[in-house]
Parts: structure tokens; C-alpha cells; sequence
């Protein structure tokens, strides 16, 4: 396989995983932001409103995990996105600063 298409694949699993990770936050923050509990269904307060224990059937902290092994994914897809292009990363470097000296 050549390397354009080694570095197309490893930038679209990267922009999905990156898109997860986005939407499993957002579902952290305001579906189920913290104190909504983690188990059950929508379950009323006592005090006028409703708190969604559950979303897709996952709790708080199974979007947490599921938040957590994305953002690890991410690092590595980050890292493997920085390797593949490390020569071009040091070639820009070599000329942007060769100019500025």
C-alpha cells in the first residue's frame, strides 16, 4: 500500500474517532451531566424535573469509559498521524527557521 493511502485511511479513522469523542462528550454534558446518576430510567427529582439515568440504555459512566478508550484512540491516531508525516514536519521546520535566521 502506498503512503497517501496509508495517511488518507489513518486521517479518516482518526476524524471518526474524533467525531465520537465529541458526541460521547456531549451526551456526558448535557444528556446526562453529573449528578444525574448513572442507572435506571427517567426517574422525577421531588422538585419539578426529571433526570435521564440512562441514554441508548448506557449509564454516566459507561459513556465515561466509552469516552475515555476514544480519547485514548484519538492520542494514538494523533501520535501515528505525526509519524507518518514527520518528514515533512521536519522540512518545514528546516526552511521556516533557515529563513528566519
Amino acid at each position: 500500500m502506498k503512503k497517501p493511502t496509508i495517511n488518507f485511511y489513518a486521517d479518516c479513522v482518526g476524524l471518526v474517532v474524533f467525531l465520537s469523542l465529541a458526541c460521547t462528550g456531549f451526551v456526558m454534558r448535557y444528556i446526562l451531566p453529573p449528578g444525574s446518576g448513572g442507572r435506571g430510567r427517567l426517574v422525577h427529582d421531588g422538585q419539578g424535573g426529571d433526570h435521564i439515568k440512562t441514554f441508548l440504555s448506557l449509564g454516566r459512566h459507561d459513556w465515561g469509559d466509552i469516552h475515555f478508550y476514544l480519547a485514548v484512540t484519538f492520542v494514538i491516531f494523533t501520535l501515528w498521524h505525526i509519524y507518518l508525516h514527520w518528514t515533512w514536519i521536519k522540512n518545514y521546520c528546516k526552511t521556516h527557521f533557515a529563513k528566519r535566521a
